[in-house]
């Protein structure tokens, strides 16, 4: 994957949903100060999964991707299935990238 953004920009929360049987590993969250689970990393305004490897908008990659919160699996990328999504674009520009074009 080449961007990231989304991973390194938002708070991720965690359902209970995605603790059961095998899946996301409970040690990589936490509880913020309104006790809402969240990925570790992301519970701060300095955000960053501690689940994301490498480079933001280069290379990067989701260590526990088969298991990660549902929130990640349902966010979708701008233009992904024929509609622009504002909160991808937000967190690309973030990084100083382009919004994905619809063509």
């Amino acid at each position: 994957m080449g961007c990231g953004a989304c991973c390194a920009f938002f708070p991720v929360a965690v359902q209970q949903a995605d603790l059961v049987g095998p899946g996301l590993p409970p040690a990589l969250t936490c509880f913020d100060k309104n006790h809402q689970q969240l990925m570790k990393g992301t519970q701060t305004s300095l955000s960053r999964c501690a689940a994301l490897k490498g480079v933001v908008g280069t290379r990067v990659a989701c260590t526990i991707y088969d298991d990660r919160p549902a929130i990640c699996r349902n966010f979708q990328r701008s233009w992904e299935n024929g509609r622009s999504n504002p909160l991808c674009d937000q967190a690309r520009g973030i990084y100083g990238l382009q919004a994905f074009s619809r063509y």
